[in-house]
């Protein structure tokens, strides 16, 4: 069985930036209220590690490079949030 941990870790970080994005000005979905941060980001967190799983089990292919870069994106919204809000 081949599994493509790269192809989860990229749909599952493009979801959870999406949801975690949503409370925030720009969009200001808020069906979800706090618990779609939270939710958000642990969604983001999962497929951080499935892209580091894909990296160390040397998949082919450019998408779990990509799915790596996007730990930078972690830090800058946690350290938003820390800025908007005060604390995490």
């Amino acid at each position: 069985m081949n599994r493509k941990y790269s192809e989860y870790s990229i749909i599952l970080i493009v979801f959870g930036i999406f949801i975690t994005y949503m409370a925030f000005p720009p969009i200001n979905i808020d069906f979800l209220g706090w618990w779609g941060i939270f939710i958000g980001f642990g969604s983001y967190s999962i497929g951080i590690v499935l892209g580091i799983i894909a990296f160390f089990k040397k998949e082919k292919g450019f998408i779990k490079y990509i799915s790596l870069l996007s730990i930078s994106l972690g830090v800058i919204f946690i350290v938003f949030l820390h800025a908007i809000v005060g604390r995490i």
